[in-house]
């Protein structure tokens, strides 16, 4: 849900396969004040499972914690995220892997969630939004047990 592009109480919706491909070796925006190493989602098959990607930005925007940002551009294979209000987060799928970056634009206070504490907020996101995922997956008989 955003209020970015046009009225807010109607529903909006991107469709991916229309959407530009942003160039995954380009830099992430500057400015930032912490950057978490990058994580990599991958996967047995060495290359990201066809669904697994859209799935998992449509469930981490279903997430109370997560909001869509669309001041970096909207990509089909790249989607940033408001987590936790104060952090940027960006998911990247390359062709063999999802890459999360987390960034925080803001310097740590005493006053704000430690950095390192959403790190590890987000990872449990990541795992919960990714057997939403699997889930959703294997119902539908996407793949098989040998893909995961």
């Amino acid at each position: 849900q955003t209020d970015e592009f046009g009225q807010r109480r109607s529903k909006q919706f991107f469709v991916p396969a229309v959407l530009p491909t942003g160039d995954p070796s380009s830099a992430l925006p500057s400015g930032y004040q912490l950057r978490a190493s990058p994580l990599h989602i991958t996967f047995g098959t060495g290359y990201v499972i066809p669904g697994f990607f859209t799935r998992l930005v449509t469930s981490m925007a279903e997430s109370s914690q997560c909001s869509l940002y669309f001041r970096d551009g909207i990509f089909r294979n790249r989607v940033t995220f408001k987590f936790a209000d104060i952090n940027r987060v960006t998911l990247t799928q390359l062709s063999e892997a999802i890459q999360v970056d987390m960034l925080r634009y803001i310097p740590n206070s005493p006053t704000l969630t430690p950095f390192q504490i959403s790190c590890k907020d987000l990872q449990c996101l990541l795992k919960i939004c990714s057997q939403k995922v699997e889930d959703s997956l294997q119902s539908t008989n996407i793949y098989t047990d040998d893909q995961q």
